[in-house]
C-alpha cells in the first residue's frame, strides 16, 4: 500500500508535493474501494494519516492538514482516541478559526467556527466558550441559552436545542396556565368530539432555536419602529394567557398575568414587549408537525389546514387553550401536542363581523396595509372563542412545546 506514496517520500519538491496529494487521492480510493482488508485497514489508514500529518505540519501545508482532517473524520479518527498529532492539528486548526472568527465579529463565521470546533471534537478550547459569548452577545440571545448544547445538537444549518423542563414549579405554572385558558365552549371544529373538562400537562420543553429567534427579534423590532413612527390605529389587546385573575382565581394561585411574566423571564426566554402587543398564544398541532415547527419555522401552508382560512392564509393561534385543542392530533396513547408561541401582534386589525369575514380583505390589511395581525372576535359575535391570526411567519417564535392529555367527561 505505501507503494502510492514512495515518490512522494523521495524529494519535497513541487513535484514531490504533488505526488504526495495524488497518492493520498489514490489510497483513499482504494480504501473506499476495499482494496485492503478489513483486519488491516484501520490500523493501515491510521499510521499514514500520522505520518502525513506529521510532514504537512513540518511544512506548514494548511490546505493539506484541512485535507487529512477531513480524511481523519471520514475514517473515524477524531477524538480522544485519534492519534496525538491528528488531535493536536484540529486543535490548532479550530483554534485559529475560531479566533479570526471572534476578531472579525460576524455572527455567520461564528456560527461557522463553532460548528466547524464541534466537527473537529475540539469544543474544550477557551476560544470555543469565547466564541460562544461573542456570538451570544451579537445575536442577542437570551441571557440562559446553552449555545454549547445548541451547537452539539445542530440540525441542518440550524443550532437549535429543545430542553425538557422537569422543575414541578415550572410545569405546575404551566397546568395553571392550562386551567385558566380552559373554556369548555363547543364548535364545529371539534366536529362532534366532546370537549374535554381538562387538559392534563405531562411535559414541557423549553425551545432554543437560533436562526428563528433571530428572525423573530428582527421583525419584532421592525414591528416597534413602524408604531412609534405612526401611532393611530394601534390598540393594546389583553389575551387571557395573560390575564390577571378574579378574587377567586387569585385564591387558587398565580394569574395567568404572573405566569407569562415569569415565562418571560426564565432565562430561555426574554422580557415580553408590550409596545408590540407580544403576548404570548396557542397552537395546536400534531406531534410530526411540533417537531418540524420547532425545527423549520411555521408554514403558512401549514396552518389553519385542519380547519380552513376564516380570516386568510395565515397562521391561527389562540389564547383559550381548549380552541388549539381543537386542532391537535393525538399519538397513539392519547398524547397531544400544544405550542406556547410568543407573538408579536403589533397593530391589530379587530373584526367582530357576525356572518363569515372577507378573508383576503384581512390579508389585505396585514399584507398590503398597515396592521401586523387580526383579532377575530368570534367570542363576541358566536359566543365561542378569540382567533388571533399573524401572516408572516416571523412574528411567531414557538417559545415551549407542551405534551398533554384529555380528561374526558
Amino acid at each position: 500500500m505505501f507503494g502510492y506514496l514512495s515518490k512522494a517520500m523521495d524529494s519535497m519538491t513541487r513535484e514531490g508535493v504533488d505526488a504526495l496529494r495524488a497518492g493520498v487521492e489514490d489510497f483513499k480510493d482504494d480504501v473506499s474501494s476495499g482494496v485492503m482488508s478489513l483486519a488491516d485497514s484501520p490500523s493501515r489508514v491510521r499510521s499514514l494519516l500520522t505520518r502525513q500529518m506529521d510532514d504537512a505540519l513540518a511544512r506548514h501545508d494548511s490546505h493539506m492538514v484541512n485535507q487529512l482532517l477531513d480524511n481523519a473524520m471520514a475514517n473515524h479518527l477524531m477524538g480522544p482516541q485519534a492519534p496525538s498529532i491528528i488531535r493536536s492539528a484540529a486543535q490548532q486548526q479550530a483554534k485559529r478559526q475560531l479566533r479570526d472568527a471572534i476578531d472579525s465579529a460576524d455572527s455567520k463565521r461564528l456560527k461557522g467556527a463553532l460548528v466547524a470546533a464541534k466537527r473537529l471534537n475540539a469544543t474544550e478550547l477557551p476560544e470555543f466558550t469565547e466564541a460562544i459569548e461573542k456570538y451570544k452577545a451579537i445575536r442577542k440571545l437570551p441571557v440562559g441559552w446553552d449555545v454549547n448544547l445548541m451547537v452539539l445538537n445542530r440540525e441542518g444549518a440550524r443550532m437549535v436545542a429543545q430542553l425538557q423542563l422537569d422543575d414541578p414549579s415550572v410545569c405546575a405554572r404551566f397546568q395553571r396556565l392550562l386551567d385558566l385558558t380552559h373554556r369548555k365552549v363547543y364548535t364545529r371544529d371539534r366536529m362532534g368530539q366532546p370537549v374535554p373538562e381538562r387538559l392534563r400537562l405531562l411535559t414541557v420543553a423549553a425551545v432554543t432555536n437560533d436562526e428563528s429567534w433571530g428572525n423573530y427579534a428582527a421583525r419584532r423590532e421592525a414591528i416597534r419602529r413602524e408604531i412609534d413612527a405612526d401611532i393611530s390605529g394601534y390598540t393594546r389587546y389583553d389575551v387571557d394567557t395573560m390575564a390577571r385573575s378574579s378574587d377567586a382565581e387569585s385564591d387558587a394561585g398565580e394569574s395567568a398575568e404572573s405566569i407569562a411574566l415569569a415565562l418571560a423571564d426564565e432565562d430561555f426566554a426574554s422580557p415580553l414587549m408590550q409596545e408590540v402587543n407580544e403576548v404570548f398564544l396557542f397552537h395546536g398541532t400534531s406531534a410530526a408537525n411540533a417537531e418540524k415547527i420547532k425545527t423549520h419555522d411555521f408554514r403558512i401552508n401549514l396552518a389553519g389546514s385542519n380547519a380552513g382560512s376564516l380570516y386568510g392564509r395565515g397562521i391561527y393561534l389562540a389564547e383559550n387553550c381548549t380552541k388549539s385543542d381543537e386542532y391537535t392530533s393525538p399519538l397513539a396513547d392519547g398524547v397531544r401536542h400544544l405550542l406556547v408561541c410568543r407573538v408579536a401582534l403589533g397593530r391589530v386589525h379587530y373584526t367582530d363581523a357576525k356572518e363569515d369575514a372577507d378573508p383576503r380583505g384581512c390579508e389585505d390589511a396585514c399584507l398590503k396595509g398597515k396592521y401586523h395581525s387580526i383579532l377575530g372576535d368570534r367570542k363576541k359575535c358566536r359566543g365561542t372563542f378569540r382567533e388571533f391570526v399573524v401572516f408572516d411567519e416571523e412574528q411567531t417564535y414557538v417559545n415551549y412545546i407542551l405534551t398533554y392529555r384529555r380528561e374526558d367527561p
